[in-house]
């Protein structure tokens, strides 16, 4: 029983650790303004935010109804001093969720980064900002290390059926012959008769 338990709790931390940098279109969310008649929140990914791949998601809403505003054009600009500055569309073909403006793209440094978004339309442009703080990038087994280490599951969960498969043909094996109950099984004899003629 305790193989099978740290068998689950093992496949249940690997799952979680695979699962983590996948968090894109959403993640945390760091500003929401309401700027020029739209409400405009914005959301990072991975978190925490690190160097590296990074996806950059765009909500804009309407101030007075909430309603959301996909047809907007919406501009990422992430700038860091003694840098040149970075600037992305952020689109709906590249968000899985099609309410959200999407831009991913590589975050060359750690750092604080002055983080703006431009938003263009229905009500005019407006610009939001804020700071981020990038964390340094993972080491590079850190990020492949999922795709190695999966065989190591398929193994485990082969050995937790092997073990179960023996202890439960250990106790078929234990029961008498003839049934479950401990009684024989009582033998039925065919005896042959001939028919006199």
């Amino acid at each position: 029983m305790r193989l099978v338990a740290g068998s689950v709790i093992f496949g249940w931390l690997f799952l979680g650790t695979w699962c983590a940098p996948a968090c894109a279109d959403g993640g945390t969310m760091r500003i929401s303004e309401k700027k020029g008649g739209f409400l405009i929140t914005v959301f990072t990914a991975p978190a925490p935010f690190r160097a590296g791949p990074v996806d950059i998601s765009v909500l804009v809403q309407d101030a007075l109804t909430g309603e959301p505003m996909p047809e907007m054009r919406v501009t990422v600009r992430m700038a860091k001093p003694g840098q040149l500055a970075l600037e992305y569309p952020a689109t709906r073909a590249a968000a899985t969720n099609k309410l959200l403006h999407a831009a991913q793209f590589e975050l060359p440094d750690p750092g604080r980064w002055q983080l703006e978004v431009q938003v263009d339309g229905a009500h005019g442009p407006a610009v939001i900002a804020g700071e981020l703080e990038a964390a340094a990038p993972l080491p590079r087994w850190r990020e492949l290390w999922p795709w190695i280490a999966w065989p190591a599951l398929a193994i485990a969960l082969f050995g937790i059926h092997q073990v179960l498969a023996r202890r439960w043909s250990a106790k078929a094996g234990l029961l008498p012959r003839g049934g479950a109950d401990g009684y024989a099984m009582p033998s039925v004899r065919k005896e042959s008769r001939q028919c006199p003629l």
